[in-house]
């Protein structure tokens, strides 16, 4: 409706201006044209921008989880190579969003928030399929998890954790712990900073019962 109008209130214009029938022709016809590009362009924005949004959103995603997966791997790597507190030191740019230490649950938490919804009504495991608190050795020791919420006013959360668990040995008969150590400031959005903080042997505090050998590592988000 709003086309025609457009075109009628044009024609109107068009021919007090141009008198002659092939002046008159020529000047509809580049305005027709126009208003067709003006109608198409913006039926494009209207159906374009939603997908933009959503393979935004996708994007993010994709770029958490490798974020977390290069996070772990680094973390894993201090723990088994470093000898000595002080000796190892990685830092890590957070892509965006905000990361925090939970030393309630030995935890690091990646927090996007974003207008498109990826909701999901369990939290997915995105680097194993074994969630055990306590694991055989030869496991992953952190465990990658991933949910999304719904936070109303057509927002939506995108909640990443690293959970660090025990792995379990026979051969000897031990246990092996990654602790996680905070610092004073608990979050960041700039990045985060890992560095090797030291080991011990807990005797008789595994789970099976045996010795557990706990590597820690400071958590410093900024």
């Amino acid at each position: 409706m709003r086309l025609k109008t457009f075109i009628k209130q044009s024609q109107n214009i068009i021919m007090f201006m141009f008198p002659s029938k092939k002046a008159q022709s020529e000047a509809i016809t580049l305005v027709l044209v126009a208003g067709i590009v003006i109608g198409l362009v913006g039926l494009a924005y209207s159906w374009g921008k939603p997908l933009i949004d959503k393979r935004s959103v996708l994007t993010d995603y994709t770029t958490a989880v490798q974020f977390m997966k290069e996070l772990d791997k680094k973390i894993v790597e201090i723990a088994g190579s470093c000898s000595s507190a002080g000796s190892c030191e990685y830092s890590l740019n957070i892509p965006k969003g905000i990361i925090s230490f939970d030393d309630t649950s030995n935890s690091i938490v990646y927090i996007l928030t974003t207008n498109q919804p990826l909701v999901t009504k369990d939290t997915l495991l995105l680097n194993t399929a074994d969630n055990n608190t306590v694991s055989k050795y030869g496991e992953t020791p952190g465990v990658i998890s991933f949910k999304g919420e719904n936070i109303g006013s057509g927002n939506y959360r995108l909640i990443f954790y690293l959970k660090y668990r025990e792995l379990d040995s026979n051969a000897p008969f031990k246990g092996y712990l990654i602790k996680l150590k905070g610092s004073e400031k608990k979050d960041g959005t700039s990045k985060i900073i890992i560095s090797y903080a030291g080991s011990q042997v807990n005797t008789g505090e595994a789970h099976h019962g045996g010795d557990i050998v706990i590597s820690n590592i400071k958590v410093q988000p900024v």
